[in-house]
């Protein structure tokens, strides 16, 4: 039998070599939409060199032999140590992983810490705490008690590999965390698996009400990253971004894949951004910081103002602060004096209410959609890179949204519901000013339309325009891209790093497609003519054929060479007269960006 000072001798043994052996690699968790870096995951290594096959089974050892909260005290000092000492990380957010059963120790206490980040210079705030489901988070005896020790604190807490199970969403219920991360199973194949793209929606739409922030865990293909960012995930992580590294000083404090991804992404729509800033009130906000006494004074001097922001050290918004929730000591006899009181410790933290949280750059209809889900109407903190930047009002909300529609609808063709032509030139003149990637503009103009409403009526050429736009849409779905309605028969295509083929394909199935249906529109003796008698625009009578559609095509490389509009326009307006006369009713015409123009 063993000796204590045997049993000692071993534990110490223990956690010598693994203080002396393993190290951590760090992670970037980055902003989707600027690629900005909030925050590093640190990741253990080396546990292979003691002996161990897997994390769980290194963790498994040191909680069998009672020495679970001695190791991670170990390791916390080592990650808090290296993230302190490296460059990029300064500012930013340590993600560190920690075992539930740590907060059954008898000798767990959240005050060492404290203790830790204020010895290495760290703000409490830039300390985040991952748990996960596993060994069963829930059941685990002083976890409520032990998470509002570290809120306290003033560390942040974020639930790990969130969907893996129910308990999970049992925590964001009950203790209301910082940041979830998706598990992987849901982000990988997301952007072709719409279940997954529902579940996750839904995630997202939850934890943004709760004021919770959503990393998309485990990106690694660029159609994983936009697939995220369409359902509105605030942070990535993942092979994708960077590879965890233990050679921290080739960390980076923004990640330029992220803006290069999303600049190239055909997808994307029109910011909303330069909208949303004329709409949101800059409202004074309130630190964390400050004392009852402040809090009071601010709301006596902005009369208007019934909730008041509440910040963090570098600008990070927490929530809101509501007058109503102080009225009960406003107009309670001595109520005022107990809060200014610090010695019963009540301060604005106690007051501190979630409230939804959105960038800046996430679209107006997203925003409604949160602020539809959540119970409570104050409105919603906009962020630009997790900064406060101001707050949009129920009212304000209801405005932009309306002043949008009324936007889309002033340029809207009433017929076709599609864009008119200001935002044609609108997207002509986004090609022409983006060098970097390949443009391929199609101009659509149906053959024989004037005789064939001339003869049925425009009722029925209403018919002929509404099926062609149709048909657009219907062919458009496996390219995304741009539709517009110029006017009358003549309708705009617009994609974005589409190779040729792909262009040409989509051109030749709308035409055949719009020709075979465009004969029911006529009446028989016409379809079995193949035409139809009608005056021309000389008013003399003629055959004409029936309804058909010609394109003119124009690629626009990538390069350095500026295209003026008016030599674009030209290439275009040549392109159409040529596709009338060619046999398969196609033009195709490719201005290179990347040669010099002809002298």
């Amino acid at each position: 039998m063993m000796s204590d000072i045997d049993i000692k001798s071993r534990e110490d043994a223990f956690l010598s070599a693994a203080a002396q052996t393993v190290t951590f690699a760090f992670q970037p968790i980055v902003n989707i939409h600027t690629g900005r870096c909030i925050g590093f995951e640190a990741l253990l290594r080396n546990i292979d060199r003691l002996g161990y096959k897997s994390i769980p089974s290194f963790f498994e050892h040191a909680w069998n032999k009672g020495l679970l909260n001695r190791l991670d005290m170990i390791l916390r000092r080592m990650a808090i140590a290296q993230f302190s000492q490296t460059q990029a990380c300064r500012g930013s957010k340590l993600f560190f992983n920690v075992d539930h059963r740590c907060f059954d120790g008898q000798d767990y206490r959240p005050n060492e810490t404290s203790n830790l980040l204020e010895q290495y210079s760290l703000a409490p705030e830039n300390f985040v705490m991952e748990l996960s489901e596993a060994n069963d988070s829930l059941a685990t005896r002083h976890l409520e008690e032990s998470l509002q020790l570290c809120t306290e604190y003033g560390f942040k807490r974020a639930i790990d590999d969130f969907g893996r199970g129910f308990s999970e969403v049992q925590m964001l219920y009950a203790y209301q965390p910082d940041f979830i991360k998706i598990d992987r199973f849901f982000i990988s194949g997301l952007a072709d698996d719409s279940k997954k793209r529902l579940f996750v929606s839904s995630i997202v739409n939850l934890a943004h009400v709760l004021g919770v922030v959503v990393v998309a865990e485990g990106i690694e293909t660029e159609r994983e990253f936009l697939a995220c960012k369409s359902i509105g995930c605030d942070l990535v992580q993942g092979y994708f971004i960077a590879r965890p590294t233990t050679e921290h000083e080739t960390l980076q404090t923004a990640y330029p894949i992220v803006a290069e991804t999303n600049a190239r992404d055909r997808r994307q729509r029109g910011s909303d951004e330069f909208l949303i800033r004329d709409f949101i009130k800059p409202l004074q906000a309130l630190s964390i910081h400050n004392d009852m006494t402040t809090v009071f004074e601010e709301f006596r001097q902005n009369k208007t103002q019934s909730v008041f922001p509440v910040l963090g050290d570098g600008q990070t918004p927490l929530g809101i602060v509501r007058e109503g929730d102080l009225k009960d000591f406003i107009y309670l006899q001595y109520g005022r004096e107990l809060l200014q009181n610090r010695a019963l410790g009540r301060g604005l933290k106690d007051f501190l209410t979630r409230c939804p949280i959105v960038d800046i750059n996430t679209e107006v209809e997203k925003i409604l959609e949160i602020y539809a889900t959540g119970e409570d109407k104050d409105g919603i903190i906009i962020t630009e890179d997790f900064c406060y930047v101001g707050f949009l009002t129920a009212d304000a909300l209801l405005r932009m949204i309306n002043e949008k529609n009324m936007t889309m609808a002033r340029d809207q063709n009433p017929l076709t519901k599609l864009p008119g032509n200001n935002s044609v030139v609108d997207y002509l003149t986004k090609g022409l000013e983006h060098l970097e990637s390949d443009w391929a503009f199609i101009y659509f103009d149906f053959n024989d339309f004037k005789p064939f409403n001339d003869s049925y009526g425009f009722r029925q050429g209403d018919r002929a325009i509404t099926l062609f736009a149709d048909i657009l849409q219907a062919e458009r779905i496996s390219l995304p891209g741009f539709l517009g309605h110029v006017g009358g028969d003549d309708f705009f295509a617009g994609f974005k790093d589409l190779s040729q083929d792909d262009i040409q394909q989509f051109v030749e199935h709308v035409l055949d497609k719009f020709k075979a249906d465009a004969e029911g529109l006529y009446l028989p003796e016409h379809r079995t003519a193949g035409k139809l008698e009608a005056k021309d625009r000389h008013g003399q009578m003629r055959s004409f054929g029936l309804l058909s559609c010609a394109a003119a095509i124009v690629h626009l490389t990538k390069g350095p060479r500026k295209i003026e509009p008016d030599e674009l326009f030209d290439v275009i307006a040549k392109g159409k007269k040529a596709a009338k006369h060619n046999s398969n009713a196609i033009s195709l015409d490719i201005v290179d960006r990347s040669a010099e123009m002809a002298r």
